[in-house]
């Protein structure tokens, strides 16, 4: 089975490939991105960590994942998708990433719509789950415009930056994106 492709009026959305290793290093060695991230990469030799799983999330059914691409130049400003996919349960963990001179343009909230879509409709979810640190309110306000809920918050669940993080917990099930098409 070939790996799909998804498209909007503005993007496209594609396999990540070792030919990206600099975008995603790019993306993944900026604090402005990986601020609200458990990693962050600064060579290519770690990139390839990251692409693996991109591939194995795939590959092994678990997840998939993608390149977020410009229609207008081809161009991967950003990567997201699914991982953490419990077939048995129907559900999965969204995330996603916009480098940071395309945001506030739109992008992100496109391409979860496309993922979303994806999701619901070809994964077969019941419940798509988005952990976003507290304090990401770009993220939080993302999520909610989509419509998730804020199922709640764990308290000092990881430790990041030498200090306690807490991860606030958002979902949104499958009934509720078909009550916004």
């Amino acid at each position: 089975m070939s790996f799909p492709i998804l498209k909007s009026e503005r993007l496209y959305l594609r396999q990540v490939t070792n030919d990206d290793a600099d975008i995603v290093l790019k993306g993944y060695s900026d604090s402005r991105v990986n601020h609200f991230m458990s990693v962050s990469y600064s060579s290519l030799e770690e990139v390839q960590a990251q692409l693996k799983w991109y591939e194995e999330l795939y590959a092994q059914k678990t997840g998939i994942w993608w390149g977020i691409c410009l229609n207008d130049s081809d161009e991967m400003i950003g990567n997201g998708g699914f991982h953490l996919w419990h077939q048995t349960f129907r559900s999965a963990e969204l995330g996603y990433w916009i480098l940071p001179e395309y945001q506030g343009n739109g992008y992100a909230v496109e391409a979860v719509q496309l993922m979303l879509k994806y999701g619901f409709y070809k994964m077969n979810l019941n419940r798509i789950e988005a952990i976003v640190e507290q304090g990401n309110q770009t993220s939080s306000h993302l999520l909610a415009k989509l419509g998730f809920h804020l199922d709640g918050v764990r308290r000092e669940a990881e430790w990041v930056r030498e200090q306690f993080i807490n991860l606030e917990i958002w979902s949104k099930l499958n009934t509720e994106e078909s009550e916004m098409i």
